[in-house]
């Protein structure tokens, strides 16, 4: 569930527009998404670091302006270089927005493996999906073309609003129509994966469905 950035600044290119045109999620084009500045080094925690203001005041507009999701973009192609090298950056850009705002990586990733955690900044818990090139074009997190990997938060609380109003779960048919989407398109859809209760498991896709999900928060 994403939809076209609005920029808080200038990003380098359009890789993110590109993805989201090309998304078969039913609740993408109703999604309202803002961008951070790009981060074009290849310190991964010091991007996250750098992110943190702007997640903070981000956050403080999420239900008056019906916000979905904050974008981080890695331009350095090294963070997205293989599925090892995204579960790293994602670590470390998870890490270092935690770190900014007071938490250590060993408490606010304590929980990580376990069913229904959250992570959780700025008193808001957030989902999040990794986008990088090593994903070929079948997987749902290819980045069509971009060298870039992509980083994008998304608070829980827009998951309530746009696909499980009054805290109802996603109904079956749209959960079968968005799998519908995937494979028209030549993409593999995981459905045993995106079911199941361990959130942190669906940030960074596997490379191909069915493959054991990965355990990001143990990369070094």
């Amino acid at each position: 569930m994403f939809g076209e950035p609005r920029e808080t600044s200038t990003m380098h290119d359009a890789g993110f527009v590109r993805i989201q045109q090309r998304a078969e999620c039913v609740f993408a084009a109703r999604s309202r998404i803002e961008s951070v500045p790009s981060s074009d080094g290849a310190d991964a925690r010091q991007a996250g670091c750098a992110a943190a203001p702007y997640l903070a005041e981000f956050a403080t507009r999420i239900d008056r302006d019906e916000l979905d999701g904050l974008l981080i973009e890695l331009t350095d192609p090294t963070h997205g270089a293989d599925l090892d090298a995204v579960a790293r950056s994602t670590r470390a850009v998870l890490s270092g927005l935690l770190e900014a705002q007071g938490t250590s990586e060993a408490i606010g990733l304590s929980e990580v493996g376990s069913e229904h955690w959250w992570l959780t900044l700025c008193d808001t818990r957030w989902f999040v999906l990794v986008f990088a090139p090593c994903y070929d074009s079948t997987s749902p997190r290819h980045t069509f073309g971009s060298p870039s990997t992509y980083v994008l938060l998304q608070p829980v609380a827009s998951f309530d609003r746009r696909a499980t109003p009054r805290g109802a779960t996603i109904k079956q048919e749209v959960r079968q129509l968005i799998r519908d989407s995937y494979t028209e398109c030549g993409r593999q859809y995981d459905a045993e994966l995106a079911q199941q209760d361990v959130e942190s498991l669906k940030f960074v896709w596997p490379a191909n469905a069915g493959e054991q999900p990965v355990r990001w928060w143990e990369a070094r």
